[in-house]
């Protein structure tokens, strides 16, 4: 679950999210849109602690403060960013396998291929990911995002450079971990059919 309440960042004199309150309950998904610059982006990153806020009267994962518990927080949430960043001289497998191993999944060599299964790059496993084109990716992106089970989803645009069939792969997962429990905060142009609810970012808040 993602409670946030009076949630403010600013950069300097630019104030970006303000006094913002979202609930994301568990087995929800919950669509995120609005234009460019409102700070869509800017929230997932406060709230899987790549960035931090100014100030907040609540800002939980599953009942856990970001700033108090912020490792526990990490570790219960999987984040797909905009452009997923990969180390291109290792091939997909690598890049998933280096991920496991730094947070100590266990079985990890089974997993990574598993997983890489479960988003249709099976065959290109072992093609260095700096070869792979947007759509691959992305699906790598969310191999990894996914493959802890996380308890919580952030994902930054997660539909980009995918075709039909990646979209199709995608969208099969999201409903299966929503039925499974994970609370899905979700950014897109465009709010999917299978989404609980949508929320617009505009000037800093919930509109």
């Amino acid at each position: 679950m993602i409670r946030l309440n009076s949630f403010f960042k600013s950069f300097g004199y630019k104030k970006v999210l303000r006094s913002l309150d979202i609930l994301v309950e568990s087995g929800e998904i919950v669509t995120l849109i609005g234009n460019n610059g409102t700070g869509k982006t800017t929230l997932l990153r406060c709230i899987s602690t790549l960035d931090s806020p100014d100030d907040y009267d609540v800002a939980e994962i599953d009942d856990y403060d970001l700033r108090s518990y912020s490792e526990e927080v990490r570790s219960r949430i999987g984040y797909l960013p905009h452009n997923p960043p990969f180390y291109p001289e290792l091939t997909g497998f690598e890049n998933l396998l280096f991920w496991l191993q730094m947070n100590s999944v266990s079985d990890a060599d089974s997993k990574a291929r598993r997983m890489l299964a479960k988003v249709g790059l099976i065959s290109v496993s072992d093609d260095f990911s700096g070869n792979y084109s947007s759509g691959m990716v992305q699906r790598l992106g969310f191999a990894i995002a996914i493959s802890h089970n996380p308890t919580t989803l952030l994902l930054d645009e997660p539909f980009t450079g995918l075709d039909s069939e990646g979209i199709e792969i995608m969208e099969k997962l999201l409903k299966k971990i929503k039925d499974d429990g994970c609370s899905v905060l979700l950014v897109s142009h465009d709010s999917p059919s299978y989404s609980d609810r949508t929320l617009k970012l505009d000037r800093g808040g919930i509109s």
